[in-house]
C-alpha cells in the first residue's frame, strides 16, 4: 500500500468535493472532508464509514487564510499526518465582465486562486520540513482554454490555477512534492442540475460532441491516480472533458 493515504479536500459539502472523498476513501485513503456546512461533512462521513472507509469532517472556510495552520494541526489530530491535498473549493459570479465589481471580483479570486495558494503553501512548508513526499492536486475547469462569457474573472483563475500548478511543481520537483491540476469539463452536481435540467441547458449540451454532461464519478479514476505515490508526473493540467472543448 502506498504511503501517500492520508488526504484533504476542501469544498467536500457537495458536488465534485463529496465524490472526490468517495473515490479516495473507497482506494483506501484515509479522508478529512473540509468545508464550511460541517452537518453536510458528517453525513458524507458516516456514508463513507458505512461503506468500509475512513473519513473526517472539518470546519474549514478556505477564505480564512489566517487559519490556515490550525485547521491543518486539526485535521492531522483526526486523521494523522496529511500527505495529499485536493484543492476543490470553488466559486463563480455569473455576470459579465462590464457588471463585476470589486467585490465580486475579490470575492472569486480569493476562493479560486488565493485560498489554494496558501493552503498549499502551508502544507509545502510542513512536507518540507519534515522531509515527507506530497501531492496536491488542485482543480481547475474547461475554462481555462475555452471561453465563457458571463464567467471571465473565473476562467482567468482558472488558467491561473494552471499555472500555479506548474510553478509550483517546478520549485518542490526535488523536494518529493508532486502538483497537478485536474481540469473537468461541464459536470451535472446538484448545485447545476436545475439549470441542465432546463431547457436552456440542455440547449448547451445539445452543442457538445456527445451531446451529454459529465457525472462526478466521471473523475473518479483521475483523482484516485494523481493522489497516489508517482513521481512521474508534476506540473501537468489533465483535462477530462469528454471532448468538451473540442
Amino acid at each position: 500500500m502506498s504511503e501517500l493515504k492520508t488526504v484533504l479536500v476542501t469544498g467536500a459539502s457537495s458536488g465534485l468535493g463529496a465524490q472526490f472523498c468517495r473515490a479516495l476513501a473507497k482506494d483506501g485513503f484515509t479522508v478529512v472532508a473540509a468545508a464550511r456546512r460541517k452537518e453536510k461533512l458528517i453525513s458524507l462521513c458516516e456514508e463513507i464509514t458505512a461503506a468500509g472507509g475512513k473519513a473526517f469532517p472539518l470546519a474549514l472556510d478556505v477564505t480564512d487564510f489566517t487559519s490556515f495552520g490550525s485547521k491543518i494541526d486539526e485535521a492531522e489530530s483526526l486523521a494523522g499526518p496529511i500527505n495529499c491535498l485536493v484543492n476543490n473549493a470553488g466559486s463563480s459570479v455569473s455576470k459579465r465582465a462590464t457588471d463585476m465589481t470589486v467585490e465580486d471580483f475579490d470575492f472569486v479570486v480569493d476562493l479560486n486562486l488565493k485560498a489554494p495558494y496558501f493552503l498549499s503553501t502551508e502544507m509545502a512548508r510542513r512536507w518540507i520540513g519534515s522531509k515527507m513526499k506530497g501531492r496536491i492536486v488542485n482543480v481547475g475547469s474547461i475554462s481555462d482554454r475555452k471561453t465563457m462569457p458571463g464567467h471571465t474573472v473565473y476562467g482567468t483563475t482558472k488558467s491561473a490555477i494552471a499555472r500555479l500548478s506548474q510553478q509550483f511543481a517546478r520549485e518542490w520537483v526535488n523536494q518529493g512534492i508532486c502538483v497537478n491540476t485536474l481540469a473537468p469539463g461541464y459536470i451535472k452536481t446538484e448545485l447545476n442540475a436545475e439549470y441542465f435540467d432546463s431547457p436552456a441547458g440542455q440547449q448547451v449540451a445539445a452543442f457538445m460532441p456527445r451531446k451529454r454532461v459529465g457525472k462526478p464519478s466521471d473523475l473518479d479514476q483521475a483523482i484516485v491516480y494523481l493522489c497516489q505515490d508517482q513521481e512521474f508526473l508534476t506540473g501537468q493540467t489533465i483535462a477530462l472533458d469528454d471532448g468538451q472543448s473540442l
